[in-house]
């Protein structure tokens, strides 16, 4: 994807805190538990997208009360000029899970497709976090809610860096067709899958992919 994951060798945990508080806006202190934060903000979220689809506004929480979670912390390295056709910071596709959440900094480059076609650059909201629905919630709401396609165009002779936090559910939850997502003009798209076996369903061909 063209992305290089930091802390580089060398690089202590205070100096990226430092660093990412400086660049994405947002304050990162040196924890154990660095994905704390998304995880209290995802639960906020989780309840509004059951309410929205007409659930209870606790449905999700015992499918999400020991989920997969991932946190990624980008280093996108400045680029001389613009970057031939077809090569991109990170080139066009969507999450695997259900939310991705993510802290950029001021200098922007992240693209998304709306449902038209169009791609669109994503605005720059001091202090606020992008989020992107994946997947998962996809097959779970039956397409109601779409994953959202996105990219990252490097800006030139410039750093970029974010923070992606990737939420799945627990690997045991059960993803099937939700009971309001289904009516006589839309019958259940997807069998019933585990949150783990999803994941591993979308991973094992993006590796064996890179492997060839």
């Amino acid at each position: 994807m063209g992305q290089i994951r930091v802390p580089r060798k060398g690089v202590t945990p205070a100096e990226l805190a430092s660093v990412l508080s400086r660049r994405l806006g947002v304050g990162f202190e040196v924890a154990a538990d660095h994905g704390l934060p998304f995880l209290v903000i995802t639960a906020g979220t989780r309840n509004h997208f059951a309410l929205d689809l007409g659930l209870e506004r606790d449905f999700f929480e015992s499918s999400l009360d020991k989920p997969i979670a991932t946190l990624r912390l980008l280093h996108y390295p400045p680029v001389k000029g613009p970057l031939p056709d077809g090569q991109l910071g990170a080139g066009e596709h969507t999450d695997y899970g259900n939310v991705t959440l993510l802290a950029t900094d001021a200098v922007g480059g992240l693209m998304v497709r709306d449902r038209s076609g169009r791609w669109l650059d994503a605005p720059v909201v001091p202090g606020a976090f992008v989020c992107n629905i994946g997947d998962c919630l996809m097959r779970w709401s039956n397409d109601v809610y779409v994953s959202t396609p996105h990219k990252v165009v490097s800006p030139p002779n410039k750093d970029r860096y974010s923070v992606a936090f990737f939420l799945d559910p627990n690997p045991d939850a059960l993803v099937a067709c939700l009971p309001t997502c289904i009516t006589p003009d839309r019958s259940a798209k997807y069998a019933p899958i585990t949150g783990a076996d999803f994941l591993r369903s979308r991973l094992e061909p993006t590796y064996a992919a890179k492997a060839s």
